[in-house]
């Protein structure tokens, strides 16, 4: 059975509109045309997709199964149009970019600085997220490329580009926590202190109690989690709570003495990241510029230039 576009289409929007009538007029088809749409990929498939009720439909346990694929479906559709739009010079192109915090807000909006000197006719779509989140969405057809610490290997992702990124992660608290009075901190002055992180499950949370247990200590646990870096900076201006947190995310809190770097050998993570794409499907010329400029920036990081 092939899940053709068309059929793809009708999938999302019933899942969208949750009603094959409004599905329908969405679409600008018949009820019809769309319910025999269905019936072809439920009989293709040999299982139910939606259950049917007097409210509308929903999706079943299989139809959630093939919604990321039709998903993809539609998404490469659309990309493919870009790359012949901007191929033949009719659309002025958008790149949709991802990546963890430090590395949105260093590495690649240095890029995109550098790209729209020379492109100025290009815009950008950029999402911040945790590395678990950025891949998703590039493997949904969310983004184009993605930056991520998070190593990864699968059939729907690879590698973009040979090269590694770099940034570190430090201990910093606010300007007027007590820690900041003190001459000398250790690992073990901060691990009964209050913390605001990522989830424990994610990538940073992870190594965050990694490090901990690697020195025989069992650490206070946050006592604030949210996977907005903004988030955790308030708290730690705004109560003697510590963070760990890229150097790029914190910069202009640092120079304004808001946040102080606590310096704990112990806790000092250099982290490498990779640039990743969809494994099929082409990049946009647009895609493929940025993540030249990408490339660049981080040669010229990794020299101190």
């Amino acid at each position: 059975m092939t899940l053709d576009v068309r059929s793809a289409t009708i999938l999302l929007e019933c899942v969208r509109k949750g009603s094959l009538g409004r599905a329908a007029t969405a679409l600008n088809l018949t009820q019809p045309a769309v319910s025999r749409s269905l019936k072809i990929l439920e009989e293709g498939f040999g299982v139910p997709l939606f259950e049917r009720n007097t409210r509308g439909v929903a999706l079943t346990p299989y139809g959630e199964a093939l919604l990321p694929y039709a998903e993809l479906v539609v998404s490469e559709l659309a990309s493919a149009r870009d790359v012949i739009q901007q191929m033949r010079g009719a659309s002025r192109g958008v790149v949709r970019v991802g990546g963890v915090a430090s590395v949105v807000g260093g590495i690649v909006m240095a890029a995109i600085c550098d790209m729209r000197q020379n492109h100025p006719d290009i815009s950008f779509q950029v999402t911040e997220g945790l590395e678990d989140s950025v891949l998703e969405a590039l493997k949904s057809g969310d983004l184009d490329i993605a930056v991520s610490s998070e190593p990864y290997v699968g059939d729907a992702i690879s590698l973009a580009a040979p090269d590694i990124l770099f940034d570190t992660v430090y201990v910093y608290a606010g300007a007027h926590h007590p820690l900041t009075q003190q001459r000398s901190v250790t690992i073990a002055d901060i691990a009964t202190r209050d913390w605001a992180l990522p989830p424990i499950g994610s990538p940073v949370g992870k190594e965050w109690l990694k490090r901990f247990h690697n020195h025989a200590l069992e650490p206070k646990m946050p006592l604030i989690v949210s996977r907005s870096v903004q988030v955790i900076k308030t708290a730690v201006q705004s109560a003697d709570i510590l963070c760990w947190l890229p150097l790029p995310t914190v910069q202009a809190e640092v120079r304004r003495e808001e946040m102080v770097r606590i310096p704990v050998a112990e806790l000092e993570w250099r982290r490498t990241f990779r640039v990743y794409r969809r494994r099929k499907g082409l990049l946009t010329p647009s895609a493929a510029a940025l993540l030249h400029y990408i490339r660049s920036v981080g040669k010229r990081a990794s020299k101190g230039t």
